[in-house]
C-alpha cells in the first residue's frame, strides 16, 4: 500500500491541509454570522452561494487548468481561497459574505479538480480503487478534525478566520514543491440531464433531494445546535458526529444494496433519516443525548443515499458512460444542495430552528415516495453489469475517473465529443428487447454487452 501511495503523497498531504482549513471555515462562518445577528435567511443564502460557486467552479475551472497547468492553477486557487477567511474579518455584512461564499465554492472546486485529476493520472486501473479510498479517508478525517478546531479558540475574535487562512495557504506547499510531473489538463464531460433522467428517475431525483437535505444540514445544523444550548465546540461535535456516522455506514449499507438492490436500500435509509429528522424537529426540548443520537442516525442513514444513487445509475449503463452518469448526478446533487439552505432558512426564519429538520424530513419522505413509485413501475431493473458499491466524495467530476467501476477505456480513450452525440427519440422508460437502455437502442453491441449477455444466458 505504501508503494501505491508514494507517487501521490504530495497530493494527499495537500488534501489533508486544505480539508482541515475547509472544515474549520465551514463551522466558523454560520456561527460567526449568527453572532453578528445575521438572519437565518441571510445565512441560508450564504450557504446556497457556496454550492452555486461549487457548480460554477466545476464548469469553469478546467479551462483555467488547461490554460496555465495544474501547479500554477492550484497556486492561484489556493491564493484566492486564502483571501476569503481574511476578507470575512474586514467585511461584516450578509451581501459581502454571500459573495465570498460564492468565490469560496468556485476556488474549492478548482483546488479539488487539480488534486483529483492529478490523482487519476498518477494511478492505473489496478490502483485507482485504493487511491480513491485513501483520498476519501483523508478528506473525511481532516474535514472532521478541522471542524473540531472551532472549539479551541474563542469565537468572538478573528483568530479562527486567520487559522483557516493559514491552513489554506499551507496546502499549496506540497504541490508547489513536488518533483512529480504535472499531468495533462482534465477533459470536460458534457451534461446530459434528460438522458440521465431517462436512465434512472430514481437516481436523479434521489440525488437532488439528498443534496437538498444534506445541503440544508451542512449550513444550518450548527445554528440548530447552538439554539438548543450547545456551544461552538458542541455544534462542531454535532455536525462531526453526523459526518462520521455517514462515513462508517457507507460500506454496510452499500453491501446490503449489493444484495437487496439499490432502490430498496435508498428507501430504507431515507426512512431512517426521516425518522431521525422528525425526532430532532418535533421534540419540544431535546436534551444533548437526543440531539447527538438524532445527528448520528441522520448522518448514518442520509449520507449514503447519494452514493447509492450513483451505484444504481451506473448499474444501468455501459462502463463507458459511467463518468458521464456520475458527473451528471453530482451536478444534480449540487443544485439540490444550493436550493436546500435557501428554502430551509426561509422556513426556519418563520417557524424556528426546529423546522429545519422537519423540512429535511419532507425531502427524505419524497425520496421514499420516488423510489417506491419506481419500484412499482419497474420492479426489477435489468442491470448491464453489477459492480460492488464504491464510496465517492461529493467534490468534482474528476473524482469519478478514480472510481474502479469505471472502465479504463472510458476514462482514457473516449473523446468528449462522444458524450454529445445526438440521441434518437425512443419511448421514455422502455427497455429495448435486447436489454439496452432507451438512449442506446440504436447503438451497435459492444464486446462488453456480448460478455454480459453470454454470462446472463449461462
Amino acid at each position: 500500500m505504501t508503494g501505491i501511495l508514494r507517487p501521490v503523497t504530495a497530493l494527499l498531504m495537500a488534501t489533508a491541509i486544505v480539508m482541515a482549513g475547509h472544515g474549520l471555515l465551514v463551522m466558523v462562518v454560520p456561527l460567526k454570522a449568527a453572532s453578528y445577528e445575521f438572519t437565518s435567511f441571510a445565512i441560508g443564502i450564504m450557504g446556497s452561494g457556496y454550492f452555486a460557486g461549487l457548480v460554477a467552479g466545476c464548469i469553469f475551472a478546467p479551462a483555467i487548468i488547461a490554460r496555465v497547468g495544474h501547479i500554477r492553477a492550484f497556486s492561484a486557487f489556493t491564493a484566492c481561497v486564502t483571501v476569503i477567511p481574511l476578507a470575512h474579518t474586514l467585511l461584516a455584512d450578509p451581501v459581502s459574505w454571500t459573495m465570498l461564499r460564492i468565490l469560496q465554492g468556485l476556488c474549492c472546486a478548482g483546488v479539488w479538480l487539480v488534486i483529483e485529476s492529478w490523482l487519476n493520472t498518477s494511478s492505473d486501473s489496478e490502483t485507482r480503487g485504493r487511491v480513491l479510498g485513501a483520498y476519501t479517508l483523508v478528506q473525511l478525517g481532516l474535514l472532521t478534525l478541522g471542524m473540531q478546531l472551532v472549539g479551541l479558540i474563542d469565537l468572538a475574535g478573528t483568530e479562527l478566520f486567520v487559522l483557516a487562512a493559514i491552513l489554506y495557504s499551507l496546502s499549496a506547499l506540497p504541490i508547489a514543491l513536488t518533483a512529480t510531473i504535472a499531468p495533462a489538463p482534465p477533459k470536460r464531460n458534457a451534461l446530459r440531464l434528460t438522458w440521465l433522467y431517462r436512465v434512472s428517475p430514481a437516481a436523479t431525483l434521489g440525488a437532488a433531494l439528498t443534496g437538498f437535505a444534506t445541503g440544508s444540514f451542512w449550513i444550518l445544523a450548527p445554528l440548530y445546535a447552538t439554539a438548543n444550548g450547545l456551544g461552538s465546540a458542541g455544534s462542531a461535535g454535532f455536525v462531526a458526529a453526523a459526518l462520521l456516522a455517514g462515513a462508517v455506514t457507507q460500506w454496510p449499507i452499500g453491501s446490503l444494496s449489493d444484495r437487496y438492490g439499490r432502490r430498496p436500500m435508498m428507501a430504507a435509509a431515507s426512512l431512517v433519516a426521516m425518522g431521525a429528522s422528525l425526532v430532532l424537529g418535533l421534540a419540544p426540548a431535546p436534551g444533548v443525548g437526543t440531539i447527538f443520537a438524532g445527528a448520528i442516525l441522520f448522518g448514518a442513514a442520509s449520507f449514503p443515499v447519494y452514493t447509492l444513487a450513483i451505484a444504481h445509475a451506473n448499474d444501468l449503463v455501459p462502463k463507458r458512460r459511467a463518468v458521464v452518469v456520475s458527473s451528471g448526478l453530482l451536478f444534480v446533487y449540487s443544485v439540490g444542495a444550493a436550493s436546500g439552505p435557501l428554502v430551509a432558512s426561509f422556513i426556519v426564519e418563520r417557524l424556528g430552528f426546529a423546522a429545519l429538520f422537519t423540512t429535511i424530513s419532507i425531502a427524505c419522505g419524497l425520496i421514499i415516495a420516488v423510489t417506491m413509485l419506481r419500484l412499482t413501475v419497474r420492479p426489477r431493473e435489468r442491470a448491464r453489469h453489477h459492480e460492488d458499491f464504491v464510496m465517492v466524495p461529493r467534490t468534482t467530476p474528476a473524482v469519478f475517473d478514480l472510481d474502479p467501476r469505471t472502465d479504463e477505456m472510458a476514462v482514457t480513450e473516449i473523446e468528449p465529443q462522444s458524450y454529445t452525440e445526438p440521441l434518437q427519440a425512443p419511448v421514455p422508460g422502455v427497455i429495448a428487447p435486447d436489454g439496452r437502455l432507451p438512449d442506446e437502442a440504436h447503438e451497435q453491441p459492444s464486446a462488453d454487452d456480448e460478455t454480459h449477455r453470454t454470462s446472463a444466458l449461462a
